[in-house]
């Protein structure tokens, strides 16, 4: 009894620590977002307070044109720079709570796994083949947590230990 209290804490203080760093990875991402759009904000007034000196300054339509084109080319370029690194901030942080899931998910399909197989020998065999979909359907639930076109992650992915069990 006092191994399982061990467990249970542990996996609750497991629990307790992912979360945690998903938060923090969450409001890390909020934060670097906060700080882009400040950013952006402030180089969009002082362009806006260039061109419109420029624009204040120009005298005929061609001035204008002139003014004008190399805005759009900036303003396309900032608004380029702007989606390139939300995308990374996004990323970031959508890698890293995957990561945490996908640990989670395989810690808890290994446990499954080993408690499956040390009972194996004391189950009818009728009941086998119940076992077997059982084991096809962390199989099945692992390729979609991480389909194998993807990098494998650092801990041992339950897939490997799963087909070692069938």
């Amino acid at each position: 009894m006092n191994k399982l209290t061990e467990k249970l804490t542990s996996a609750s203080q497991t629990g307790l620590n992912d979360l945690r760093t998903i938060v923090n990875t969450s409001l890390d991402g909020i934060g670097q977002l906060a700080t882009l759009n400040v950013e952006t904000a402030r180089a969009f007034t002082e362009r806006s307070a260039e061109n419109l000196a420029a624009l204040a300054q120009a005298r005929d339509l061609q001035g204008l044109l002139a003014v004008q084109k190399p805005a759009i080319i900036a303003a396309a370029e900032q608004s380029l720079a702007y989606s390139r690194r939300i995308y990374e901030i996004y990323s970031e942080s959508s890698t890293t709570v995957a990561q945490i899931v996908e640990g989670q998910f395989g810690g808890i399909g290994r446990g499954l796994v080993t408690g499956i197989d040390k009972q194996w020998q004391a189950v009818s065999p009728t009941l086998q083949s119940a076992v077997a979909n059982v084991k096809s359907l962390f199989s099945r639930a692992a390729k979609i947590v991480r389909p194998e076109t993807e990098v494998p992650a650092t801990g041992t992915p339950a897939l490997p230990l799963i087909e070692k069990a069938a």
